[in-house]
């Protein structure tokens, strides 16, 4: 079993991976009203920043022995 703080990362990587994915369907819903395509652009590409950082620190925890 995964210690709760490494649960936690992947855990969190998987929610914020599907919240991208869904966004995809955000966007075409909000085709006509440039706001709200601005605004799920934008959220879209925090996530994907998350993403990234979620990944780096799993690979972080792995090459430390620590992913347990």
């Amino acid at each position: 079993m995964l210690k709760n703080h490494n649960h936690d990362l992947i855990h969190q990587l998987s929610e914020t991976s599907d919240s991208i994915w869904r966004m995809e369907d955000y966007l075409k819903n909000a085709e006509g009203c440039d706001y709200c395509m601005s605004l799920w652009k934008k959220i879209k590409e925090d996530f994907e920043g998350h993403v990234e950082l979620l990944k780096s620190e799993i690979v972080r925890h792995v090459n430390e022995g620590r992913f347990d």
